[in-house]
C-alpha cells in the first residue's frame, strides 16, 4: 500500500490528529458537543502513513519540560530521583543523608494521603504537550455511544490494548485523548504496585487510573465506567525486543470473564510504537539471565531491565504511538456470573481474530508493511 490511502472499504474508520490542535481546541472539544468533535475527525481513506508518521512541532521549552517529566516522573522517577538526591547531598548540600532524610519527610504526606481522580488533569497543559511529544494520533472503526442516563445502547468498555512495551505510554496517552474524542473519559488499570510510589501514585491516580484487582475492575464496570488495560504486563516487557509485535493474550481468560459477568462490551485496540519509544536489555546474551529478571520482575510488580533512549539515557524516544480502536465484542446478550468454557472460548476467538484484523488493516498507515502479529 506504500504511501496511498486507505482504501475506500474502510472508509467508516475515522482518524483524529490530537496533537496538531491546539490548547484551547482540545478544551473545547472536551466540553463541547458530539457535532463539535465530528467536525475535527476525518476519514481514513484520505489518510496516508505520512500523516500517522508525521514527528508532532513543539517549541524547545515545552519539549524540555516533557523531558523533565518523563525522566523525573513518570515513569522513570523511581530509578532517576535517588540518584539525584545523591548528587544534591554530596555536590551542593554536602550531606547526603541529610538530604535523603529531607526528602523523605517530603514525600511522607504524598506517601500516606489519598489522591482524589480529577478529570480537568486530562486537558491539563503538560498532558497535552506529553501528547504532543509522542506525536499521538488516534483511529477508531466505530463511535461508543455515550453513556448517558436511559441510553440503552451504552455498555461500558472492556478496552484491551496492547502491547505494553517497557511503559505502556499509550495507554496513559489514549486516557488524555479520550474525552477530547468522545466527550467522556474511561479509567485505566495498573498494578498495585504502580500506584504506590509517591508522586507516581499522585500523577496515575489523579488522570483516572485504578488497581486492577479484580473487584476494584468489577465495581467500576458496574459503575458504568469504561476501563482500558494493557494484558501482557511485565511479562510483556520481555518480549520488546522481538523482531515482530509479540503480545500475551491468549491466557488472559480473566478479563472475558469479567466482561460477561458485567455485560461490558470488549473493544480490541492495538498502540502502534509502544514497543518502540524507549530500547531495553532484558537478560539477552547471558544464559539464564532473562528467565531470572523475568521472575523477579513479576514478584515485584515491575521490570528489573535496563532502559535507554534519547541520548542513552532512560527518556524515550519521540517515536509516534498510533492507537486504533476496533468494532466492540458485545457480551450483554449472554451476561451471566458463571460464563461457560464455550461462552469464554466463544468471546476469545473473535477478540484474538479482531486484534490480528486490526494489526493487518492497519499497519501499512504506520509504515509496517512487513511487520507480523505474534499472539502467544
Amino acid at each position: 500500500m506504500g504511501d496511498s490511502k486507505m482504501n475506500n472499504g474502510l472508509s467508516g474508520a475515522e482518524f483524529f490528529d490530537y496533537c496538531s490542535l491546539s490548547v484551547d481546541q482540545i478544551r473545547k472539544m472536551a466540553n463541547g458537543t458530539d457535532d463539535d468533535r465530528q467536525k475535527m475527525v476525518i476519514p481514513v481513506s484520505k489518510v496516508d502513513k505520512k500523516d500517522v508518521l508525521k514527528i508532532e512541532k513543539m517549541s524547545v521549552w515545552a519539549e524540555a519540560i516533557c523531558v523533565l517529566f518523563l525522566a523525573f516522573v513518570v515513569p522513570l522517577g523511581v530509578f532517576s530521583l535517588p540518584p539525584t538526591v545523591a548528587l544534591i547531598g554530596k555536590f551542593i548540600v554536602g550531606d547526603v543523608k541529610f538530604t535523603f532524610k529531607v526528602f523523605g519527610i517530603m514525600l511522607l504526606p504524598l506517601a500516606i494521603l489519598p489522591q482524589a481522580y480529577v478529570p480537568s488533569t486530562l486537558q491539563s497543559w503538560l498532558a497535552i504537550q506529553l501528547c504532543k511529544y509522542f506525536s499521538c494520533r488516534f483511529l477508531y472503526e466505530e463511535r461508543p455511544p455515550h453513556p448517558e442516563p436511559q441510553n440503552e445502547k451504552y455498555h461500558p468498555a472492556v478496552m484491551v490494548a496492547p502491547p505494553h512495551g517497557v511503559f505502556p505510554y499509550g495507554n496513559l496517552l489514549s486516557m488524555i485523548v479520550f474525552p477530547a474524542l468522545f466527550g467522556h473519559p474511561f479509567r485505566g488499570l495498573a498494578s498495585s504496585a504502580a500506584l504506590r510510589p509517591p508522586i507516581f501514585k499522585q500523577v496515575l491516580r489523579s488522570i483516572g487510573v485504578v488497581d486492577a484487582s479484580r473487584h476494584v475492575a468489577r465495581k467500576t464496570l458496574e459503575g458504568g465506567e469504561s476501563i482500558g488495560i494493557s494484558t501482557g504486563g511485565v511479562a510483556e516487557i520481555f518480549f520488546t525486543n522481538e523482531d515482530n509485535e509479540c503480545i500475551l493474550l491468549k491466557e488472559r481468560i480473566g478479563l472475558i470473564k469479567l466482561a460477561i459477568r458485567t455485560g461490558a462490551d470488549i473493544s480490541p485496540c492495538y498502540l502502534f510504537g509502544n514497543t518502540k519509544v524507549l530500547n531495553c536489555w532484558s537478560g539477552e546474551g547471558i544464559p539464564g539471565a532473562k528467565f531470572i529478571l523475568e521472575k523477579l520482575s513479576r514478584k515485584f510488580g515491575f521490570a528489573l531491565i535496563l532502559i535507554y533512549g534519547r541520548f542513552f539515557l532512560p527518556i524515550p524516544f519521540r517515536t509516534p504511538i498510533f492507537a486504533v480502536m476496533g468494532k466492540a465484542i458485545k457480551t450483554h446478550h449472554i451476561q451471566c456470573e458463571d460464563p461457560t468454557p464455550e461462552q469464554i472460548e466463544m468471546i476469545q476467538t473473535n477478540l484474538l481474530s479482531e486484534m490480528e484484523r486490526i494489526f493487518d488493516t492497519y499497519k501499512s498507515l504506520y509504515g509496517w508493511e512487513q511487520s507480523k502479529l505474534i499472539i502467544k
